[in-house]
């Protein structure tokens, strides 16, 4: 009995030590067993590290009740298993970055309790409302978002500590390869999946957990390797393709983080892994062109700045963001390299270096903002859903570049996204974005032609964003969501017909100028509404007019003769979705942060009298009420401070104009 233990337990380590040689190939960055993580990042941040994994030392490990997973289902509810999913990651991320950092193995017992728990207490690691059954099975492993952070978090373990978990508990490694295996990557090597078909930030969020495990979990001469490499560059040309060139991210800023960075991230990981890809049709190469696309999908997140860390909010976005710089600043850095490179345009060159050196020094801006080098934790605990390993590990591998950073805020003076049909335009006064697209874009709010105004980096007309999400945020009643429906976004209600959701409901015409003196976008939003709505043609002209210091806005108005409409089947849905006014009125809707005060006529106060609205009382009439909002993130970020400020028109068709000083 005992030879035949000790027959096991020997067979058991040599698979160890095969698995961590043909791990070991892949070595972005330094393993826990390198001295660099206790001499190379100052004291104070190794010990705000360890703090936060003697906060969960000795913490249990619950299983989550099926019946919180199955609340989606039932309820619509998310955020209950959400939080607790979510929760776990954290402690158990916290606990192998606290045993990296001091490396004595006091961490080691609490992470092995947490592979357990992944291995034995959570059938499948995604989210119920990515899952096809009301609880979860271990025999189905569907492939989501959250499937995929979960096994790149374990995999980065089992690389920086597969050696000393092993040491603890023989075999224990091995196991959890397995499940990533069974779990991931395999489900994402044999099986066709929609994501991978698609341009969106599934297809580069999964891709770049998937190619950075299986660098991790297969062998370099594997050919599950050679065909990962081959399922990851066919994923990534597709998103790259189909991504348009201005790098406009259509989801909006807060999914930044997962399209475009997420595509930069598997770039960083290919590059790190060169020396053991053997084919060389495998390592992604860019052409001159494709790094364009690449660094214009860096300077997005620098572009859509407002001012300490306020962004312009367009679609499924938060107004107040902190870009994760354990991913904002090693793009930057990539960029600067890489652009030397690819290319001998000296111009280009230099334009694209500009690009990556403002990110760096954004990202820079931001470490500097949290104290970053005396308490990482505050950065590391916000970088995702839960704390990112492999990119936290990735940004202190060059934390010294990064402290010798200059310190500086992106600002954009004048940007225009042509494919997303994008404008940000400011002064030393005033910033105004605004945007055509079509409503089917992914994320979308019904929101063609609208706009956001800051005054002095303060709001003062803005887009509401995204709001906490639930069943029904991707359902068949997403637009009838109060932060979804034009009735809430700076665009006008026509006949009592809001906007329409569809690829066919888009602005036209889009143009853009500026010069010195004004910065001026068009667009004709009439195809934004359905038919019924009679209107032939709306133009609204959107200008920064530096020369006056002031924001003005011109609607081009030209309704169908007698008020034509078609008799149509969508009338009564088209007329469900409108504030039940006057159906042959037109409201021009402005969403305002603080209550607007009445001055003299023709003059309102907005932003707590800080700036003032001018319009011709003979051409509208205003009026506004408060917002009412349910609790969520919505109401929390906008402070429970919005109100909807209403510029009825006395116009049939004509031109009304209005401007902000």
């Amino acid at each position: 009995m005992y030879l035949r233990k000790t027959l096991i337990t020997i067979f058991f380590i040599a698979v160890s030590l095969f698995e961590a040689v043909a791990q070991s190939a892949f070595a972005p960055f330094p393993k826990a067993v390198n001295p660099y993580w206790r001499t190379d990042v100052p004291k104070s941040m190794c010990q705000d590290y360890i703090r936060l994994g003697n906060q969960y030392s000795g913490k249990t490990w619950d299983k989550i009740p099926d019946e919180v997973f199955a609340q989606f289902r039932t309820t619509g509810n998310r955020t209950n298993y959400e939080d607790s999913c979510f929760a776990r990651r954290c402690q158990f991320a916290c606990l192998v970055m606290a045993e990296v950092m001091e490396y004595k193995g006091r961490f080691i017992k609490d992470i092995c309790n947490g592979l357990h728990y992944f291995i034995d207490k959570e059938p499948w690691w995604g989210l119920p409302a990515h899952y096809p059954e009301a609880k979860p099975d271990s025999t189905i492993q569907s492939v989501d978002l959250f499937n995929a952070e979960t096994s790149s978090m374990l995999a980065w373990t089992l690389y920086m500590l597969s050696a000393e978990i092993d040491r603890a508990e023989s075999g224990l490694s091995e196991r959890i390869s397995h499940e990533i295996d069974r779990r991931f990557l395999t489900p994402t090597l044999t099986e066709k999946h929609g994501w991978m078909r698609s341009v969106n930030n599934w297809n580069t969020w999964i891709m770049s957990n998937f190619i950075e495990t299986s660098l991790i979990c297969y062998p370099s001469d594997s050919k599950h390797l050679a065909k990962a490499l081959k399922i990851n560059e066919s994923c990534m040309r597709l998103f790259l393709n189909g991504y348009p060139n201005d790098g406009g991210c259509e989801e909006g800023v807060g999914y930044w983080d997962r399209a475009g960075a997420s595509f930069f991230e598997s770039l960083w990981m290919l590059r790190a892994a060169e020396p053991i890809i053997k084919d060389a049709d495998n390592r992604m190469l860019l052409t001159s062109a494709e790094l364009q696309k690449v660094a214009a999908m860096g300077r997005f997140i620098t572009t859509m700045h407002i001012g300490n860390l306020s962004f312009v909010n367009f679609s499924d976005a938060k107004v107040q963001n902190v870009p994760n710089i354990n991913i904002l600043f090693p793009y930057g850095e990539w960029l600067k390299d890489s652009c030397t490179l690819a290319s001998t345009d000296t111009l280009m060159v230099h334009k694209w270096q500009e690009v990556g050196t403002q990110m760096m020094q954004f990202a820079a801006y931001i470490a500097n903002k949290y104290n970053y080098y005396v308490k990482p934790s505050t950065l590391f605990l916000q970088s995702g859903n839960w704390p990112t390993l492999g990119r936290e590990l990735m940004l202190l591998s060059m934390l010294k570049h990064l402290s010798h950073t200059p310190v500086m805020q992106p600002k954009t003076l004048d940007a225009w996204l042509a494919n997303s049909q994008i404008m940000v335009a400011s002064n030393d006064s005033w910033l105004i974005a605004a945007k055509g697209g079509n409503n089917a874009e992914s994320h979308n709010h019904n929101d063609v032609g609208s706009f956001v105004i800051y005054r002095n980096g303060e709001p003062v007309v803005i887009d509401l964003g995204r709001d906490t999400y639930t069943s029904q945020t991707f359902g068949p009643h997403r637009y009838e969501m109060t932060n979804n429906r034009s009735l809430y976004h700076n665009v006008p209600v026509v006949n009592g017909y809001e906007q329409k959701d569809g690829r066919q409901y888009e602005g036209i015409n889009v143009d853009h100028t500026y010069t010195d003196s004004a910065s001026i976008m068009l667009v004709d939003i009439a195809k934004a509404y359905p038919v019924e709505a009679g209107v032939r043609s709306w133009v609204r002209r959107l200008t920064l007019d530096r020369m006056h210091n002031r924001v003005e806005i011109t609607e081009h108005i030209i309704m169908n003769d007698n008020n034509e409409k078609s008799g149509s089947g969508n009338v009564q849905q088209a007329k469900a979705n409108s504030l039940q006014n006057d159906s042959n009125s037109t409201d021009i809707t402005l969403m305002c942060y603080g209550s607007p005060r009445s001055m003299q006529q023709g003059r309102v106060a907005l932003a707590d009298g800080k700036t003032v609205l001018v319009y011709n009382p003979k051409t509208v009439d205003v009026s506004w009420s408060k917002l009412q909002m349910n609790d969520g993130i919505m109401k929390t970020q906008w402070q429970d401070n919005v109100y909807r400020l209403v510029m009825k028109s006395r116009l049939k068709s004509g031109i009304i104009r209005y401007w902000f000083e």
